[in-house]
């Protein structure tokens, strides 16, 4: 889950405290190895010894990918029918995956992007200086009574 406040994302795993994008993507993927392996991942899974080395080299991994793609378009290759059976990020069916989510987010972008004609040389009137306005008017007929 996204915190749209400043683009961290909450952890299941650590009281839902915010984790970096590396680190989300990591607990993605160690959930599915865990759903894989019939295990459930507990809070600060990452401690354990058994879960210590993978959790290691993932966002390890994790951190590659983030230079090339978008956290958004990993998450959603992790996400997608495809991704549900990938248990490592250094799988090579994985990039492929990526790449089409990426391109749909790039996709997206451009498509909400709008062109709009402006005008260079606006003038703008200055206000008439004797114009009564209804206000002004309001206040000469308490004046006047």
């Amino acid at each position: 889950m996204l915190n749209q406040n400043n683009k961290k994302y909450i952890s299941k795993y650590s009281n839902n405290k915010e984790v970096s994008e590396a680190q989300y993507i990591t607990e993605i993927i160690c959930e599915q190895k865990a759903k894989l392996n019939n295990e459930d991942l507990h809070y600060r899974f990452w401690t354990q010894k058994k879960w210590s080395s993978f959790y290691r080299n993932q966002i390890g991994s994790a951190h590659k990918l983030l230079k090339k793609y978008s956290a958004k378009a990993i998450i959603n290759a992790l996400m997608s029918n495809e991704g549900r059976k990938i248990f490592s990020l250094r799988a090579p069916h994985l990039t492929p995956i990526i790449e089409i989510e990426q391109e749909k987010i790039n996709h997206e972008n451009n498509s909400f992007t709008k062109e709009i004609d402006r005008k260079t040389n606006i003038t703008f009137k200055a206000p008439l200086k004797n114009n009564k306005h209804i206000l002004s008017k309001l206040e000469e007929i308490d004046n006047d009574s």
